[in-house]
């Protein structure tokens, strides 16, 4: 399953610092939804790879069927 999202930083160095997120879409069979609201956008992310996993575990898929994007 793909995921888009857009991140909000936390400072002028995104990757470094973390992110938060700003939006968030789940691509599935070429179905685009809006997800934002089914997670918590205040929760400081590392790294792409830790919001990979927290949507694996989510929505109860294996982290390796969860391929994420930024918009940034």
């Amino acid at each position: 399953m793909q995921f888009h999202f857009i991140p909000k930083p936390v400072s002028e160095d995104t990757w470094t610092a973390g992110f938060t997120l700003d939006r968030v879409w789940a691509d599935d069979a070429g179905l685009s939804q809006d997800i934002s609201h089914l997670l918590d956008r205040t929760y400081m992310y590392h790294s792409p790879r830790e919001l990979q996993w927290h949507l694996a575990d989510r929505f109860g898929l294996a982290p390796q069927r969860v391929e994420v994007t930024s918009r940034a």
